[in-house]
């Protein structure tokens, strides 16, 4: 770094560029406008730069200068007011990011910077409404419609449809008519010849002579449209003039940046900068057009003198003869007065050669080329070619030859090309000796068509030009509205025609914060949402029927008709042949999505291997049949997901970059608008059993990807997931079902192969257990695999032995069986099978299946165990067998034999085959079930099951008993309780339950929900008995109410934690189902899924507890799930102050649950924010040996989350009695640490203010201070049951009372301080009852009209769970041991049990 000149410039020397992809030397070209930190560290994160000692600035390239090839250097600007003289020696590390030209360029144009022209005369149209949609004034509606008439023939030539004829003549009639201004927009759906409609119209205004100018939003972009353009234009100019020459193209021009644009061959020919370099040469006084025009006369004239001077220099040295000589000069004077002429006609405009000078120049090259075939004449010698030329006089001569005819020919050609040469050096008025920058001007000046991208044209605002009548803008729905203004403002520009796609993808902008302010809105897409007519181009020319049919329907209303070529048989016959057909959907179930790295970006290395396979068996067909055909096939792979496009690039390498004919490309989504490729492979990625799918929930995002193919499209991706959604994707799925289009990767042998060796090659193989995957979908038995089996296969380390397992578990299914005696166990069925893997047991058997015509057997695996462990579940499962009938065990034992392999015994339904002896107390319905592991442990030894778990997994039968109690008064629990829990579970009233993890507390909650739904269940509609005696708990005898048995109490269960929510709820509405005679075959396990979106789990259940249908109760919900519940019952939500950065969302057409939920993970501050973007940012001296975490706690639990704080308007507690609690009870915080605390608090409310982010107390504190003054409207709740309640503030509890009425009986909160996981949490349970007395039962007496006078709610005291029946006694006593050291150091940090 060195200083330069100007205050704030300096000069930095680079040594190399290191993009995280190793040492580089070119990887990276500065240009003006970049934006750099300069940092003396190299930063891995942002949060990198905040720390101690670090030295950063923002600086911004002026000026780039290139030092040799491994040095680069350029000139920045740094920020203002910051002084860097020393620290320039520090600052070793550039880090680019981003380049804000385009910014700058938008800026000025929005602030009418200088430089700029003053012209609004399009921009004032918009915003007058009544000018909206008139093209053409009253004046020229009575005129003459054919305005295209002279133009019929061309355009007929390039078979443009009526829809496309119809928006250039309403383009060019308001052109012609120069009355009005022009905003005409062109819809141009995929494939509908957009692009050529643009060409056609830029053709017909170019014959008008009319000034245009062609921007699109990327160089990409206008790159394509002005190749396509260029290609057109050779079918609208087939033949040549009639002059002989070649098209001119100085009449087109195409500028911007050459680094960023791909220029080819024949875009060369209109691009500025090749352009310039030609005419540079062509304008020099020492080799230009003047220079090369007289050395032609000069030749022609003086040819014999030039030999005559040879010969005297060259002595009697080997002479050359006069034929050779002239020979050689004419080669390349002519050639090079030849390249000059072309040069100046292709790049210069028509205007700039007249009539005559056009037939002189198309005269003049072809008697060059004349002259130049008599010079090659056999007969010609040195004699009679001076003859030719006039060097030697006939007329005096006494020994005169007689003229030969090619001497004669000579003659007339020299006299001609002399005469035409003289004529054009004085008629072409063209400069001489000019420089670059006199040639730019020149041609951007002259030029009729110019092309550039919406950006570059700020170029044009700083030159004397003549004024541009039309503005066409391709892609003019990815164009920035606010960019669009930089050509808006050009000078005298009088009509915009915009041609884009709506329902494509729209302009892109990374920041969230401009999305939020509408920066990524088009012109085009506001004009389309004020109702503004857009002319529909309607026949589609590119995708096969098959594959247009969906997007059509789905996108564009059935309004796009297919075109005759693709109606056509021949247009798809030559990939019938292919083996997924032109539109598919293959089904891949087993892949996984992941995150590469520390970024966001996703990818599934399954469909990775599955596309790869797609592509090589495209290459064998292309290699066996379609070669032959001259054709070349070209293949495009596309994905929403970079991750996903650098995977599969880096496994497809350069494999079949060498094949003539056959390409392959891939790219993102994005990266492929207005691309198209014969055969398209869309690789989707999301794999999840919730249906998240991102942003590829996208619907401008899923039309692009869905509408880039020709002949052929298979999607590849996870059918479940993806119709899970929600989304567009759903429809998609459901159609792809309904044509028959969905293809299962579990029937093709090879995929499945080609899954297995992913999963083994990334040690995935746990993803493949499960009966529908890959490799058992295809075996010849049905193999189901227990929940402890998965669990013990999980927790293998070893790959080998995994893999081994796995394989295993094929052969089974295959129907390999082993003769040799694994494990001797006496008394064992032949039905139980144990099969030795390394040191460990695989426990299996053979089951019965019904189906809806037959029984067949299948393979049920229970589970891979220790020798110790083997005994005991062999027993367990022959406990389980002993119920069965004997006619059942015998089909299990049947054998049925195909070499030597075992194969499944199938039978036709002719009578039932009853499972279970009718002395055990079995559900009848459930002989039509399949039981898995579950059932089997539990009924095996309910003593060991059932104790051994967290949640009881109740069989159907037991669920029954449960719900059908003889009196309704309380349960008959048929499992085993301990006193503690049944005294809870029995006890009345509001109870406060206090128990460390794997006592019950959870168990003990749901039993006592299902007890008060049994009991109101029977209050209020009774039980129809027909006198059995229940004790038998015979299913026959039990007849539920005819509604189904709907409770009309209203239960709330609420705990922090969406994973524990999720289980807790299946579980209930499992023990529900089963009290209403569903015996579904759904697996009794009580899976604990992971939950990555707590809002996304619940978006089913309404926003509200207003008029909330009794279907949803007993409700179970996360507590953000119940804020938000609250939020929806208030009249005024805490989030309408936050509308305008929501709105974005709801523009995009998100519902408002989703468009909150986006913006609560975007703005919610969590500790971890709070951690790493607040906790750096405040005054060192005040976080000066204090942690985060304890100052965060502070604030959420104390600050802003004791109950006092909800009572003001301000939501917080003063300084002073902030101050005042280490006085209160014990704390670890004196007086000066709490007042630095509560100075960091005042800190960062300020940040979070202007950052406009909030965090949870803010909106607890908002809603109570909404329902203490507007009330609360919603429906009342009868019990609320709290789990996790340690996890929760005081003010969080507190909003409890508003929902429920019932304090006497209505409450049970239960939880354990020392278990809080939830950052910021600090209390006892004596807060609690506290808060229950004073929140609670004192404001609720005070107003509750219902109580009789003196009459008081009394409490129990608090109930404790201290048999804990999950975990082993040895990690019980180190847990006490740690809990020891927290009685002793933190005594109130957590409550202690009694002994």
């Amino acid at each position: 770094m060195e200083v330069a000149g100007k205050s704030g410039s300096y000069f930095m020397d680079v040594d190399f560029w290191d993009n995280d992809a190793g040492f580089s030397t070119g990887a990276y070209s500065a240009r003006n406008g970049d934006i750099f930190i300069l940092s003396s560290i190299k930063p891995e994160a942002a949060e990198d730069l905040n720390r101690h000692g670090v030295t950063y600035c923002l600086a911004m390239v002026t000026d780039v200068s290139m030092d040799d090839e491994y040095q680069k250097g350029f000139r920045v600007k740094v920020e203002k007011n910051i002084d860097l003289e020393e620290d320039l020696n520090k600052l070793k590390h550039a880090i680019s990011l981003n380049n804000i030209t385009t910014n700058i360029r938008i800026w000025k144009a929005l602030t009418f910077g200088a430089h700029m022209n003053d012209n609004f005369t399009i921009i004032k149209s918009l915003l007058a409404p009544t000018n909206l949609g008139e093209d053409i004034c009253g004046m020229c509606v009575k005129q003459d419609g054919g305005c295209l008439a002279s133009f019929t023939e061309q355009l007929l030539s390039v078979k443009l449809n009526q829809s496309q004829v119809d928006a250039i003549d309403s383009v060019i009639s308001a052109v012609q008519c120069g009355h009005v201004n022009l905003m005409k927009l062109i819809w141009g759906p995929p494939g509908t010849g957009k692009t050529k409609t643009v060409s056609a119209l830029l053709w017909v205004l170019a014959c008008l002579k009319c000034r245009t100018l062609t921007c699109a939003p990327t160089n990409v972009a206008v790159v394509g449209v002005c190749t396509r353009f260029l290609e057109n234009l050779k079918d609208f100019n087939e033949h040549t003039d009639n002059i002989g020459l070649p098209f001119s193209l100085g009449d087109i021009l195409l500028f911007g940046s050459r680094s960023n644009m791909d220029i080819t061959e024949d875009l060369q020919e209109v691009f500025l900068d090749f352009r310039v370099d030609e005419l540079v040469e062509c304008f020099s006084s020492s080799s230009g057009w003047n220079y090369r025009i007289a050395s032609m006369i000069s030749f022609f004239e003086d040819s014999a003198s030039r030999y005559d001077m040879l010969l005297e220099d060259d002595g009697k040295i080997d002479p050359v003869c006069f034929l050779d000589f002239v020979k050689k000069q004419f080669d390349v004077i002519a050639v090079a007065l030849k390249r000059c002429i072309m040069n100046l006609w292709v790049h210069l405009p028509g205007r700039c050669f007249s009539c005559d000078s056009a037939i002189n120049i198309s005269t003049l090259l072809h008697m060059l080329e004349n002259f130049g075939a008599l010079l090659c004449n056999v007969d010609l010698t040195d004699e009679g070619l001076k003859r030719g030329l006039g060097c030697l006089s006939t007329v005096n001569s006494v020994c005169a030859q007689p003229v030969s005819s090619i001497e004669k020919e000579l003659d007339g050609a020299r006299s001609s090309c002399l005469k035409l040469l003289k004529d054009l050096l004085h008629s072409l008025n063209l400069p001489t000796g000019v420089n670059k920058n006199w040639a730019q001007n020149y041609c951007i000046c002259n030029a009729t068509l110019l092309f550039c991208t919406t950006s570059s044209s700020y170029r044009l605002h700083h030159m004397e030009i003549a004024p541009f009548e039309v503005l066409i803008v391709d892609e003019a729905a990815q164009v920035r509205e606010c960019e669009l203004v930089i050509p808006l403002r050009l000078r005298w520009l009088k009509h915009v025609v915009l041609v884009g796609d709506d329902c494509q993808l729209s302009a892109m902008v990374k920041s969230k914060v401009c999305k939020e302010a509408g920066f990524a809105t088009s012109l085009f897409g506001r004009l389309v949402m004020l109702k503004f007519d857009k002319h529909l181009l309607n026949i589609q020319y590119r995708m096969n029927p098959c594959i247009s049919l969906f997007p059509n329907a789905q996108f564009y209303e059935r309004k796009i008709l297919d075109g005759s070529n693709v109606l056509s048989p021949s247009y798809n016959k030559d990939y019938t042949c292919l083996p997924f057909g032109s539109y598919t959907f293959i089904n891949l179930t087993d892949g996984r999505e992941d995150t590469e790295g520390t970024g966001n970006s996703r990818r599934n290395m399954v469909e990775v291997a599955v596309v790869l396979h797609l592509i090589h068996t495209i290459f064998k067909f292309f290699s066996a049949a379609w070669k032959r055909t001259d054709q070349g096939l070209n293949i495009g792979v596309v994905s929403p997901y970079n991750a996903q496009v650098d995977a599969i690039k880096n496994r497809l390498g350069q494999k079949y970059d060498t094949c003539d004919g056959f390409h392959v490309r891939v790219k993102s989504i994005d990266g492929f608008q207005g691309e198209e490729d014969d055969i398209i492979i869309l690789s989707t990625v999301r794999s999840n059993e919730r249906g998240v799918v991102g942003f590829l929930a996208d619907n401008q995002r899923t039309n692009v990807a869905l509408t880039r193919a020709r002949h052929c499209l298979w999607i590849v991706g996870n059918a479940h997931t993806l119709y899970k959604s929600g989304t567009e994707w759903t429809d998609l799925v459901a159609d792809a079902e309904r044509r028959k289009c969905i293809f299962s990767a579990t029937n093709d042998a090879t995929i499945c192969k080609v899954v297995l060796q992913v999963k083994q090659e990334f040690d995935e193989l746990e993803d493949l257990l499960s009966a529908d995957s890959a490799v058992f979908s295809n075996t010849r038995w049905k193999v189901i695999l227990s929940h402890e089996f998965r669990k013990s296969f999980t927790k293998l380390k070893s790959r080998q032995l995994r893999k081994e397992v796995l394989q295993k578990l094929i052969k089974l299914g295959d129907g390999w069986r082993t003769t040799v005696k694994n494990l001797d166990m006496p008394g064992v069925s032949y039905l139980v099978k144990v099969y030795k893997i390394w040191d460990l047991y695989l426990v299996w058997s053979t089951d019965i299946e019904k189906t809806e015509r037959r029984y067949s057997q299948i393979i049920r695996i229970w589970d891979l165990l220790s020798q110790q462990n083997v005994a005991r579940t062999v027993q367990r499962l022959e406990n389980l067998f002993s119920m069965y009938t004997d006619d059942y065990l015998d089909h299990c034992r049947r054998v049925q034999t195909q070499g030597k392999l075992e194969v499944p015994m199938v039978w036709d339904i002719v009578h039932d085959i009853i499972r279970y002896n009718k002395d055990c107390k079995a559900d009848a319905h459930e002989e039509h079930d399949s039981v898995d592991t579950s059932y089997g442990m539990e009924n095996s030894k309910v003593s060991e099951s059932f104790l051994l778990m967290k949640f009881y997994f109740l069989s159907s039968g037991m669920a029954k008993h449960l719900l059908t109690a003889t009196d309704g008064s309380e349960i008959n629990i048929p499992f085993e309780l301990t006193d503690e829990e049944k005294v809870i579970i029995q006890f009345p009233l509001t109870s406060f339950i206090l128990g460390r993890s794997g006592t019950g507390k959870t168990t003990v909650l749901t039993m006592k929900l299902i007890q008060k739904e049994q009991q109101s269940l029977i209050a209020s509609q009774g039980l129809n008995l027909d006198g059995a005696d229940l004790s038998g708990v015979d299913d026959n005898n039990i007849m539920l109410p005819k509604n189904g048995g709907e409770s009309s109490v209203k239960q709330v269960f609420i705990t922090v934690s969406p994973k524990l929510c999720s289980a807790i709820k299946d579980h209930i509405c499992r023990l529900k189902r089963f009290g209403i005679g569903d015996v579904s075959d759904e697996s009794s396990i009580l899976h604990m899924h992971d939950i990555m979106d707590d809002l996304e789990e619940f978006t089913e259940i309404p926003d509200s507890f207003c008029d909330l249908p009794h279907g949803y109760y007993p409700l179970t919900i996360t507590y953000r799930k119940f804020l938000m519940m609250l939020d929806g019952t208030c009249q005024t939500s805490f989030f309408d102050a936050f509308y305008g950065e929501m709105k974005s969302s709801f523009e995009r057409g998100h519902s408002r649950s989703r468009a909150v939920q986006t913006f609560i993970e975007l703005k919610e501050v969590t500790y971890e924010k709070f951690a790493t973007s607040y906790w750096p940012r405040f005054n060192a001296d005040l976080t000066k040996k204090i942690a985060a975490s304890t100052v965060f706690t502070e604030i959420i639990s104390h600050i802003k989350g004791a109950y006092q704080a909800s009572r003001p308007c301000t939501g917080k507690l003063e300084r002073q009695d902030y101050v005042m609690l280490a006085d209160k009870r014990f704390s670890s915080l004196n007086n000066e640490m709490r007042d630095r605390i509560y100075d960091i608090f005042l800190e960062y409310e300020s940040m979070k203010c202007t950052a406009r982010e909030f965090d949870l107390s803010d909106f607890v504190n908002s809603l109570h201070s909404s329902l203490v003054s507007e009330g609360y409207n919603g429906d009342m709740v009868d019990f609320v049951y709290i789990d996790e309640v340690q996890d929760l503030t005081m003010t969080q509890i507190a909003l409890l009372k508003y929902v429920c009425m019932n304090i006497k009986e209505g409450f049970l909160f239960a939880g354990d301080t020392a278990q809080t996981i939830a950052r910021g949490i600090d209390f006892r349970f004596e807060d609690i009852r506290s808060l229950f007395y004073t929140a609670f039962l004192a404001e609720t007496e005070a107003s509750n009209e219902g109580l009789k006078h003196g009459e008081r709610v009394h409490l129990s005291d608090m109930f404790q769970l201290s048999q804990n029946f999950r975990t082993h006694c040895g990690i019980l006593r180190m847990a006490q041991s740690f809990m020891s050291l927290l009685y002793f150091f933190f005594p109130s940090s957590v409550d202690k049990l009694n002994p």
